[in-house]
């Protein structure tokens, strides 16, 4: 519906369609979402004095920093419905092979299913926290006029829509590949306790092989559509948490406020935020690092069953070229590596960046 997917019909290989109207429709989206968005950065660029949440409370700093945040936002999640719609054609290819394997995974008995329903909850949730939290301060306790408070509500509510709907979507379908590698590894493993001499063997694994070739083919391709999106929401997350951790500091030891319910708001606002965000980055970073460990696993269960036979050796060759000199890793659109360690290298700066703005 909001065009991060394209609409498609059918559920196995053979039934997939997609093309005519459902391209056209993720085009309008994208085009109504582009001009809003230029709509809304325009106002929010000129007209900045407007949209101050806090009257005086940091004074032109706070202003500077809001601005650049609420622009940030734009971009983020314009970017996230561009590269969406631009690359609608992969995205279906992807859903397309995925289908297209799993006729030959579920012959050879893989049942497991994933559902990300409880975690699904979690992050709406915490989007929904800051949104509420966002219409309170907003409308009862800034000087925002009416019709900039809807579009400060908007922007906030469609870059918490698309950053939640982008880290669901790439969680399922991330769990679902590692997954279906990860049945296909553990019977790759059990050559190392057969016999190799077998043509049948060999017959089996070539297939194998075959088939982690493809999945790496589709994890890479996943790589590719979603780095674009990626790359402006880690930068939007990583500068909001930046700046909310700063304000709540900031408010927390301002001695300027007049009560301690505004103290109180500011740094609830800001908590709020911070946590919705490291949230959203957990998810998409421990999805990305989860899949990348079960496609470079693959090599490593080769190498062992390198040694069992000089037929093997050949066929594993080809596949163990390329995987030992080239070890997967999902990027920002080939920024910085997005995996576990992403969280602590982003929380490192920011303490960084903390401690230089308090100083200062």
């Amino acid at each position: 519906i909001f065009a991060i997917l394209p609409f498609y019909s059918g559920d196995v290989e053979d039934g997939f369609r997609f093309g005519g109207l459902r391209r056209w429709y993720g085009r309008l989206v994208a085009l109504i979402i582009l001009l809003g968005s230029l709509t809304f950065g325009e106002d929010v660029l000129f007209a900045s004095k407007e949209y101050r949440l806090v009257a005086s409370a940091q004074g032109d700093t706070e202003e500077i920093n809001r601005t650049i945040e609420t622009l940030l936002c734009i971009i983020s999640y314009t970017m996230v419905v561009l590269s969406g719609v631009q690359n609608a054609s992969k995205h279906f290819r992807t859903l397309h092979d995925i289908a297209k394997i799993d006729e030959y995974l579920l012959a050879n008995g893989f049942r497991e299913t994933y559902s990300c329903r409880n975690l699904a909850i979690l992050v709406t949730s915490a989007a929904a926290g800051v949104l509420a939290v966002a219409f309170y301060y907003i409308h009862y306790r800034s000087g925002i006029g009416g019709k900039r408070q809807v579009i400060l509500l908007l922007i906030y509510f469609l870059q918490l829509l698309y950053s939640t709907l982008l880290a669901l979507y790439l969680r399922t379908l991330m769990m679902n590949l590692a997954q279906r590698i990860g049945f296909l590894n553990q019977k790759l493993d059990t050559f190392n306790l057969q016999d190799c001499g077998h043509m049948e063997n060999w017959r089996e694994l070539s297939t194998l092989i075959e088939v982690l070739c493809k999945f790496r083919y589709i994890t890479e391709n996943i790589n590719c559509v979603a780095g674009v999106s990626l790359l402006f929401y880690f930068g939007f997350s990583f500068y909001t948490v930046t700046n909310q951790s700063y304000l709540a500091f900031a408010t927390l030891t301002a001695g300027s406020l007049s009560s301690k319910i505004e103290v109180a708001d500011t740094i609830g606002l800001s908590c709020i935020w911070v946590l919705a965000e490291t949230i959203t980055m957990i998810v998409i970073c421990s999805a990305c690092d989860g899949l990348a460990s079960e496609v470079n696993g693959t090599a490593q269960i080769l190498a062992r069953i390198y040694g069992k036979s000089k037929q093997f050796q050949n066929l594993i060759d080809k596949f163990l070229t390329k995987s030992i000199k080239q070890d997967l890793q999902f990027t920002a659109y080939g920024f910085f590596s997005i995996d576990n360690s992403t969280l602590f290298k982003i929380f490192s700066a920011v303490t960084t960046y903390m401690v230089i703005l308090i100083q200062f």
